[in-house]
């Protein structure tokens, strides 16, 4: 930050004495939006002691014909008339919309942009520094950008790490006092937000202040309530969650597998204590195994224990856009803390000597190493059914190095299943069972997914109510024989258990 405001001053310096070098105008300001780009400029003129005139598109358009040229040229006479001066034009990508001969460009837009190139160069030497501000300097019309017209490109960043710093910690102080945060959250917080903008983190404290009217807090800002007042601010908590999501407790996984789940499901509930003694999160993680094991469940069950957003798309989604695996990364990092969820990864994470996505597959790579940029607290997580078949590279320390295995049931989990599965329907749908219910259908299931299970108990209560609506039983009885017909219904035949 202090980079961009040294050479902007310099800059204003240089527009207004002339160093000798020939006459210089012309400050084209850019970057994201939030990041106090218009407040430069203002904050040029203050510095240099002289007036300040700024304008934006709205200010100067008209629906009549010649009326926006003539107005521009209007305001290029009077900055002229009180120069020394700055004149900022904001939004300036509306003005200088490209000529590029398509003809999408509209003929009173290409008189807007002459008129205004043709002021810029006739500007110089005036003693009046010109600012264009825009969030999308990829968008303006080439002749514009070039020396002559805007010799200074200045790229306001988001906030270093001292910026973020400073933009958490004086409005909290100045609010609630030195003592209501400890400088050590305020570190991690600088740390965690990197790429944030300076208008959001500016946004935190008045968050802060309605949560405290709303009775949430006292006056200490711990970092738990930093993060959750972060998430209020950005408004949006990524891809809803079904409402059937499981608790990670009621997952039916291998012994060594739920160990494993439960300790990612604690780093990422404790992400604060987790770090600050040094851990670090997985990049990436793969969830392999059998289909209809619960790897999407479990994905969707770390995100609802932890808080994190939850951003999903299958494979084939991403192979049929290719542009979409940008848009999910660039929404992920915006909404952080957040799981980005790849379900049929075998699509995209194939091997690449026998792959015809591959160019795909490197920029997915490429994201989870942090090639481009490194993000704090997104995790990537990958289902497949075929491990055998992804690119060994894939699987390599600092991707998806972390592996949780998903498989089928053994018959003392599927029997412990069944019966919480029914005691929780029986609770709800008030239904009797018939000796022998939960036995009968363990033997039926052996072999099979938890998902095949599901189905097979929602199919023979089906049945079970048909019989009740038909007036054959006068109350509901879920019977062996409607666990038999579901399972012929659905073509459920016990397996033998892989080895």
């Amino acid at each position: 930050m202090e980079d961009t405001k040294r050479r902007l001053f310099r800059a204003g310096q240089d527009i207004l004495q002339d160093p000798g070098d020939g006459p210089r105008n012309g400050i084209l300001i850019h970057g994201a939006p939030g990041n106090g780009k218009s407040l430069f400029g203002e904050s040029l003129a203050g510095e240099l002691g002289i007036p300040f005139l700024s304008v934006a598109f709205g200010d100067m358009a008209s629906k009549w014909i010649n009326e926006t040229p003539e107005r521009l040229r209007g305001l290029f006479r009077t900055a002229r008339r009180c120069a020394p001066c700055v004149l900022l034009i904001d939004e300036i990508d509306s003005f200088l919309k490209p000529r590029d001969g398509s003809g999408a460009t509209h003929s009173m837009d290409r008189d807007v942009v002459n008129t205004l190139l043709k002021e810029i160069v006739e500007l110089r030497s005036a003693r009046v520094i010109l600012i264009g501000i825009t969030n999308y300097i990829e968008q303006l019309d080439v002749a514009a950008i070039r020396s002559g017209r805007f010799d200074f490109h200045i790229q306001v960043p988001a906030p270093d790490f001292e910026a973020r710093r400073r933009l958490i910690w004086a409005p909290i102080v100045q609010r609630f006092g030195r003592e209501a945060i400890d400088a050590q959250v305020v570190n991690e917080l600088a740390r965690r937000w990197e790429g944030f903008s300076a208008a959001r983190l500016a946004a935190l404290t008045p968050q802060l202040r309605e949560m405290q009217r709303d009775g949430v807090f006292d006056r200490t800002v711990t970092f738990d309530l930093a993060m959750r007042a972060m998430r209020l601010i950005q408004g949006q908590r990524g891809s809803s969650l079904p409402k059937h999501v499981v608790p990670i407790e009621q997952l039916v996984l291998p012994k060594t597998s739920r160990k494993m789940l439960n300790e990612l499901a604690s780093r990422l509930a404790h992400i604060y204590e987790f770090t600050v003694m040094g851990g670090t999160l997985p990049p990436a993680t793969l969830f392999y195994g059998p289909p209809g094991t619960g790897k999407s469940m479990a994905v969707m069950s770390l995100a609802k224990a932890s808080g994190f957003a939850f951003f999903t798309r299958t494979g084939t989604d991403l192979i049929s856009r290719p542009d979409e695996w940008e848009k999910l990364v660039r929404l992920a990092h915006d909404q952080r803390p957040a799981i980005v969820f790849i379900d049929e990864a075998d699509s995209i994470l194939a091997d690449r000597r026998h792959s015809s996505t591959s160019a795909l597959t490197n920029q997915l790579l490429a994201t989870i190493d942090g090639t481009g940029e490194k993000v704090q607290d997104v995790i990537y997580i990958a289902a497949t059914n075929h491990p055998d078949i992804l690119d060994p590279a894939a699987l390599r320390g600092g991707r998806f190095a972390m592996k949780i295995r998903f498989d089928v049931p053994d018959a003392e989990a599927m029997r412990a299943w069944i019966k919480s599965t029914l005691d929780d329907r029986q609770m709800r749908l008030d239904f009797e069972l018939e000796d022998g219910v939960e036995e009968v259908a363990t033997q039926l299931l052996a072999g099979h997914p938890i998902a095949d299970a599901r189905a097979l108990l929602e199919e023979a209560i089906n049945i079970c109510a048909m019989r009740h609506l038909r007036g054959l039983e006068d109350e509901l009885v879920l019977r062996r024989e409607d666990m038999q017909n579901a399972a012929q219904t659905l073509h459920i035949d016990a397996r033998e258990f892989p080895a």
